[in-house]
């Protein structure tokens, strides 16, 4: 996203984009996930048309992409091939080009919000596994009480596909605010079959999320290849 027009009429600019991932089939009915972005996108906009930071707005608008369960992030996501599922956020404000991450981070409802924590509360950029876990847990973060229970099949995937496939899925959310201000935030379950540790593009702050002064980008795909090709930031430097 470049700053360019507003949502609405309001004379003063602000702008909002949301993604709910890669991958969808033709064919399928995305009729549920479409109303649900729309919907969201219109709360994000009275946040923004109310004068709310565009780091809280992605923040909230990824938060909430995780907690439905429509997608391949959060409540969406699929086990790895040892049986568990482990969660990969970022989020980075364009204008101190702060930052944070958590990868392979297990049973936390919005890894968005640990990552934003990760940013503020520490000095380093990404926490990964058990190291994040125990900080979000010592901050008090939303942890699954029954991960048996909680996670579930998204939208316009099947019960085989998260078990056998590598298809993906990435939600995201960019945002200009009334000062100016840009802010990116990515999260995701990974690919689906992936391997116990598998660490793809969306928590690494450069391929898979960044915002400076004039971008902010959020990315989703197969994050082997994002990586490979420079991801964001590549683009943000063309």
């Amino acid at each position: 996203m470049s700053p360019n027009k507003p949502m609405s009429n309001n004379p003063k600019t602000y702008a909002l984009a949301l993604h709910g991932g890669a991958g969808p089939v033709a064919g399928r009915n995305y009729d549920v996930v479409e109303a649900h972005l729309e919907k969201l996108a219109r709360e994000c906009e009275t946040l923004l048309s109310a004068g709310r930071s565009a780091l809280d707005v992605v923040e909230i608008a990824v938060a909430e992409l995780e907690a439905c369960g429509l997608y391949v992030a959060g409540r969406g996501s699929a086990a790895n091939t040892a049986g568990y599922v482990e969660l990969d956020a970022s989020i980075m404000d364009g204008t101190t080009r702060m930052a944070g991450g958590v990868a392979a981070i297990r049973d936390f409802v919005h890894p968005v919000r640990v990552a934003r924590g990760v940013m503020e509360k520490t000095s380093h950029v990404l926490l990964a596994g058990s190291g994040a876990a125990a900080f979000a847990r010592s901050h008090g973060y939303e942890e699954v009480s029954d991960p048996e229970n909680y996670y579930t099949v998204p939208v316009g995937v099947t019960a085989e596909e998260m078990r056998d496939s590598h298809a993906h899925g990435t939600v995201g959310a960019v945002a200009l605010d009334q000062s100016g201000a840009m802010a990116a935030a990515t999260s995701t379950g990974g690919t689906f079959g992936k391997l116990e540790g598998r660490v793809g593009d969306t928590p690494l702050i450069g391929p898979g999320t960044w915002c400076d002064d004039h971008v902010a980008i959020s990315c989703t795909g197969t994050g082997e290849h994002i990586i490979r090709a420079g991801g964001a930031v590549s683009i943000a430097c063309a």
